[in-house]
């Protein structure tokens, strides 16, 4: 089979990881940066720059961040074509991927989530803290990677954050307000189809940000299933079939889902692990594309 991987994240190592395990399995593959989308219409036909060759039996859809309804819109004429497409809900829920969306329907879910506030207003983050204590972190709805996130713990700290961001033209609407919680574990937890991966985060000394892209340790975690039935359906409420789950285990045993990332990562995983998740995620693609 020709298959291609659409992105606007061409450098992510997953995606040399993809490349890697299609080609073990005796198909052809493409990567498609689209990252500078552009496009040209002539006599009423439309050429996209970097999708010219239209010979794919399968496009799996990853990391689309950029000029996403476009996008969608060309996606979804391949399918129209008759090609086989992996997108993880992509065209169904246009990549809502910011923290917001995500944790509303987690609450509607009554999953467990730390104390969390959202305003529109930075003149009303100190009143919002005030409601979920301190410390706590304030972080951006969008970014992932452990990037944009900050623990305050006090209220002077809050105000020389939110002077820095507006000073920066960053807008309240971006971040959101979340209880910092003192844990025993942080754990990654990607679901991929049926299968589920589990591994404990350590972070650097000094930092308390456990990602593995921030230098922070990565070994094997043996999750219950409790916590194995919490990440699955956390990650059916954001309706994706592939994702990695943030749990923290508190000191006080209780699980808390911090997020769901939509394009999670899975080389830490596969360090971890000792596994081949790459080629765990191929086969899911090309099996679940329609």
């Amino acid at each position: 089979m020709n298959i291609a991987l659409i992105t606007t994240l061409p450098n992510l190592a997953e995606n040399e990881r993809i490349g890697q395990e299609v080609r073990a399995l005796n198909h052809r593959f493409k990567l498609i940066d689209l990252s500078t989308f552009s496009f040209n219409i002539k006599e009423a036909e439309i050429k996209v720059a970097g999708l010219e060759d239209l010979g794919f039996d399968v496009i799996i859809v990853r990391g689309i961040f950029n000029s996403i309804k476009p996008i969608s819109v060309v996606v979804n004429s391949f399918r129209k074509r008759g090609v086989r497409v992996f997108d993880n809900n992509f065209i169904e829920h246009k990549y809502s991927i910011d923290k917001v969306t995500d944790l509303i329907k987690l609450a509607q879910e009554r999953i467990p989530v730390p104390a969390t506030a959202y305003s529109r207003d930075f003149s009303q983050y100190t009143d919002l803290a005030e409601t979920i204590g301190y410390p706590l972190v304030v972080k951006s709805t969008r970014s992932g990677k452990g990037a944009a996130i900050f623990k305050i713990d006090n209220k002077k700290s809050l105000l020389s954050l939110t002077a820095d961001l507006e000073g920066d033209d960053k807008k309240a609407k971006s971040f959101l307000l979340q209880k910092f919680i003192a844990y025993k574990f942080d754990l990654r937890v990607l679901v991929i189809g049926k299968q589920v991966f589990t591994m404990r985060r350590i972070p650097a000394e000094g930092e308390f940000r456990a990602n593995y892209s921030l230098g922070g340790k990565v070994e094997q975690f043996d999750l219950d299933d409790e916590g194995r039935e919490l990440a699955i359906k956390a990650l059916r409420t954001v309706d994706m079939s592939v994702g990695g789950i943030d749990i923290l285990l508190a000191e006080d045993g209780k699980k808390y889902i911090l997020e769901v990332n939509h394009t999670a990562g899975f080389v830490g995983m596969e360090k971890a692990l000792d596994k081949n998740i790459g080629k765990v995620y191929v086969e899911h693609a090309i099996a679940n594309a329609k």
